[in-house]
Formats: C-alpha cells, sequence, structure tokens
C-alpha cells in the first residue's frame, strides 16, 4: 500500500476571515481511490484521462531510467578502459626503459605505475562497499554495533 501524507492548515484573522489549505501527497503512482471517485462524479471522461496520462509518465519514467543506467555502465566501462589503457602504456613504457638500459628510470615508472594502479583499485573497492549494500543504496537491516558504556 502506497504511503499518503495528509495535510490540513486553517487560519482566522482577527476580522473573522478564514484560510483552509490542504494538501495531500502520496507516493503511489495513481491518484488515491477517493479522489478518483471524486473525478468521476465532476466528469467520467477525467478518470480515464488521469489513469491514461499516470501510464505516459510511467512509460516515459521507465525509458529514462533504463537510459541512465546505460549511460552509467558506458561511464563506468570507459573509466575502466582508459585505466587499462594507460596502466598499459606506462608499463609498456617502463619495459622499453629498461630495454635501453635506463634501468632506474624504467623500474621507477613501473613501480610508481603499478603502485597506483593498485592503491586506485584498492581504493575504488572500499568506496564501492562503503555505507551500502553493494547497488548504492543503504541496508536498514544491518545493525552498527555501538560500545558500551562500562
Amino acid at each position: 500500500m502506497a504511503a499518503s501524507n495528509h495535510t490540513n492548515v486553517q487560519a482566522q484573522s482577527k476580522e473573522g476571515h478564514q484560510l483552509n489549505l490542504q494538501h495531500t501527497s502520496t507516493d503511489s503512482p495513481i491518484l488515491p481511490a477517493e479522489n478518483l471517485r471524486q473525478l468521476q462524479e465532476i466528469d467520467p471522461v477525467l478518470v480515464g484521462w488521469v489513469i491514461h496520462q499516470t501510464e505516459l509518465e510511467a512509460s516515459h519514467r521507465r525509458k529514462q531510467e533504463s537510459r541512465i543506467n546505460i549511460f552509467i555502465l558506458v561511464e563506468k566501462l570507459s573509466g575502466v578502459a582508459a585505466g587499462l589503457i594507460a596502466a598499459v602504456f606506462g608499463l609498456a613504457m617502463s619495459g622499453y626503459l629498461v630495454m635501453q638500459n635506463h634501468d632506474f628510470a624504467g623500474i621507477s615508472l613501473g613501480g610508481v605505475g603499478l603502485a597506483t594502479i593498485v592503491s586506485i583499485l584498492v581504493a575504488r573497492h572500499k568506496n564501492t562497499n562503503r555505507g551500502n549494500n553493494g547497488n548504492g543504496t543503504s541496508d536498514s537491516s544491518e545493525k552498527k554495533k555501538v560500545p558500551s558504556k562500562k
């Protein structure tokens, strides 16, 4: 069942003027049944129109979400590909320098390149698993231990 929040605010001035404000918000994809009944009483065509517009909006939202997920995947894969290209180039340059009798420069470049790659992969792994359950959302079932006072 969808969560609903109803707010009703009333104000009255000293002269006797009244102001009433009612607001209902819901996380349902369609209006509550009571509101649809009220629309049916006003104009039966409106209920069909509201349902049709809700279907259109839901379809559009699903297309956008799918498109966004594809863009996120492309972004992540292009980052991995760029990192791979940079790593291979760095290691190739390191090997080339060693073969040209520049041992210290080649070893330094190779060591720094490998250390950078490893640190980036470790930091990425830590950031991916920090504060979520692997899909970007917090898992409320995980309980954090609070140290007890003794």
